[in-house]
């Protein structure tokens, strides 16, 4: 699996569908398309100097770091690609993990679950922005994979956010959901969308609950 994700990432029509810049990645470079996406991939929980150091350590089998490139050098070639890379490189992760999404199906069913977290959003001094954003994502919580990751408003609602996405799931999903999206409303859209789901109800919060409540059924 990593030996097939190293060769998408090392794929020049790679670079091609992401290229911002005529001339960006087309030199032999230092910070190479496929050398800045594994960069960014790990995380980058230190400085961007310090990052690049360390990582470049790792490229050549050190131990701490290892100066190759600068910062200001990673800030120019950030600008020379989209960020549709990360959407395209989640795609083909997914499609390279597809045997073992499929294996963590539940009554052939693939589980999604939904939800969205209030954070705060670091950024340098002269940049700054609102404090509180939402942070939205449809994940596979058997494979342990996220299917979509975004950034939203501190206004922004949960329910809109996944509003957004119900496009991208299908019928042999079962979406997940918090106490956040009950709702009429919510539920009708899910059905419409002729997608499965399952969420905590009250008591007299739909009217198919109270059928069934009365029901004395025990499914």
């Amino acid at each position: 699996m990593l030996s097939e994700f190293s060769s998408f990432l090392l794929d020049p029509a790679l670079a091609d569908l992401v290229r911002l810049n005529p001339t960006a990645f087309t030199r032999d470079r230092t910070l190479t398309l496929p050398r800045m996406a594994a960069m960014m991939l790990s995380g980058m929980c230190t400085s961007v100097q310090t990052g690049l150091d360390g990582f470049f350590a790792s490229l050549s089998g050190q131990a701490g770091r290892s100066r190759q490139d600068n910062a200001q050098a990673f800030s120019k070639a950030r600008r020379g690609f989209s960020a549709q890379l990360f959407d395209l490189i989640n795609q083909h992760l997914l499609k390279l993990a597809a045997p073992r999404i499929d294996g963590d199906q539940w009554h052939g069913f693939r589980g999604v679950a939904a939800d969205a977290s209030r954070l705060q959003v670091a950024t340098r001094e002269g940049a700054e922005l609102n404090v509180d954003h939402y942070a939205f994502a449809l994940f596979l919580p058997g494979a342990e994979l996220t299917l979509h990751a975004s950034l939203h408003p501190a206004d922004g609602s949960e329910r809109q956010m996944l509003y957004e996405v119900l496009p991208s799931l299908s019928a042999s999903d079962l979406l997940v959901l918090d106490r956040g999206y009950v709702g009429n409303t919510m539920a009708a859209a899910i059905a419409q969308a002729n997608l499965h789901f399952c969420l905590p109800v009250d008591r007299s919060g739909l009217r198919c609950v109270a059928d069934f409540l009365s029901s004395n059924l025990t499914e």
